[in-house]
């Protein structure tokens, strides 16, 4: 949708994936900035069942939309759901696969390149993870700063959950700085089960917490 010159939104352009399928769940998750529109299909099956994919679409000078490229991760296996989560963040793009009960989550960093391509940079993991933390179910990105949720995380009791902290180093690597969690979480809270930040501020959704009632 674009806004007129009037305020109202208009429909400009519908989006579909080139190599559509049932199942696919595209547009599950779905980001934008400036002229790059990126879409998450988490039920993709191209590199494995469920493997999940990502497309990126480019707007053009007659406000048309073409898709350029499709990402998948690197290391995808059979039930990651790539692309449940996704933000950008100028060049930079995070990507979240929180994977089945057997795998705690990982978290993917793709940068633009000169050539306007998108490179996969990173995995990034939690520290403590273990198995059905849903690392990743959750993500956001500004500038050098990324956050992932993982609502099932067990620090205050069974899935209390928690989010954590990765910065861009000066070698463009990405590290975890901070494990973020509610001091006074209790179990089954999914705190990390939404996830945003905006420079040196993060606000956490924790949606099962009983603070003002079940």
């Amino acid at each position: 949708f674009i806004r007129s010159d009037d305020g109202n939104w208009i429909e400009s352009a519908k989006l579909t994936a080139s190599d559509a399928d049932g199942g696919d769940y595209f547009g599950f998750s779905v980001a934008i900035m400036g002229t790059t529109a990126m879409v998450g299909a988490y039920g993709d099956d191209e590199k494995a069942e469920d493997a999940g994919s990502i497309y990126i679409f480019e707007q053009q000078p007659d406000d048309s939309w073409i898709e350029t490229a499709k990402l998948m991760a690197s290391n995808g296996t059979s039930s990651d759901y790539f692309g449940y989560s996704l933000a950008m963040s100028g060049s930079t793009a995070i990507v979240g696969a929180f994977q089945e009960e057997s795998e705690p989550g990982t978290a993917y960093i793709f940068e633009q390149q000169f050539d306007s391509t998108w490179l996969e940079t990173s995995i990034l993991n939690s520290a403590d993870g273990t198995n059905d933390d849903r690392f990743g179910l959750s993500v956001d990105i500004s500038s050098g700063t990324a956050i992932v949720g993982a609502y099932r995380d067990d620090d205050f009791g069974v899935s209390s959950g928690s989010a954590y902290i990765f910065k861009r180093m000066e070698d463009g690597s990405w590290m975890e700085t901070e494990k973020l969690t509610d001091l006074s979480g209790e179990a089954s809270d999914y705190f990390g089960y939404s996830v945003a930040i905006s420079e040196n501020i993060a606000v956490i959704g924790s949606v099962e917490d009983n603070t003002n009632g079940n």
